[in-house]
């Protein structure tokens, strides 16, 4: 039995003693009444107990919660932190590879326009000697053909006439030759210029755009 069962059992006593007639007072047994709340006091200390108790639980599961909340507050900036370092890792990486792509893309353009040039030096220098040549082989021709038919022709194992309709042909030949070389060459000049202007119009642009020739 606790303190607040004995009060109330005290409390019936109260109510159930016989009333003094023309009065508010009653008769009680006073031994009885003494000896109850002599129990309740011997009760009381128990009782503090018992709430100090339950009060000194409720303060430990109050800090304990409050303990492992800021665990959990902590634990969560912590990942934050993390995860933001870890981005910050990332972005720097990415920008540093970003730059060393951009300066190796600038420098294998250097190289390539580079070599278009001398290749296109080369080309042309051939170009110009293969146009005299050809020239050359045109002006022979025509002074063959001038001749005429009949023109010198006399004794020998071969005429004139025979020795130049030779001549003409393996000139022809040769300017034939001749013109067909010029005119790869020419082309290959041109697919240079042509690459040149591409490599300008893409370079620094869009990732995503149209490859460049041999690409």
């Amino acid at each position: 039995m606790d303190v607040q069962h004995k009060l109330d059992e005290l409390r019936r006593m109260v109510q159930s003693a016989r009333s003094v007639p023309l009065s508010a007072s009653c008769l009680v047994n006073r031994t009885e009444l003494l000896a109850g709340f002599d129990e309740a006091q011997r009760m009381l200390p128990q009782e503090f107990e018992t709430a100090r108790k339950v009060a000194a639980d409720r303060d430990a599961v109050v800090a304990g919660g409050r303990a492992e909340a800021d665990r959990l507050v902590e634990e969560a900036r912590r990942q934050r932190a993390e995860l933001v370092e870890r981005t910050d890792i990332h972005r720097e990486a990415r920008t540093a590879a970003d730059e060393l792509t951009s300066k190796a893309q600038e420098e294998a353009d250097g190289l390539r326009r580079e070599v278009d040039d001398y290749v296109d030096g080369k080309l042309a220098g051939f170009e110009i000697a293969l146009q005299k040549t050809l020239t050359s082989v045109s002006r022979g021709r025509e002074e063959l053909r001038s001749r005429g038919p009949n023109a010198g022709r006399g004794g020998g194992p071969k005429s004139p006439a025979e020795v130049d309709e030779y001549v003409e042909t393996k000139l022809g030949k040769f300017e034939e030759s001749l013109r067909r070389t010029l005119d790869s060459v020419t082309r290959g000049r041109e697919r240079l210029r042509d690459r040149s202007s591409l490599d300008d119009t893409f370079a620094g642009g869009d990732p995503d755009g149209p490859p460049l020739p041999g690409e």
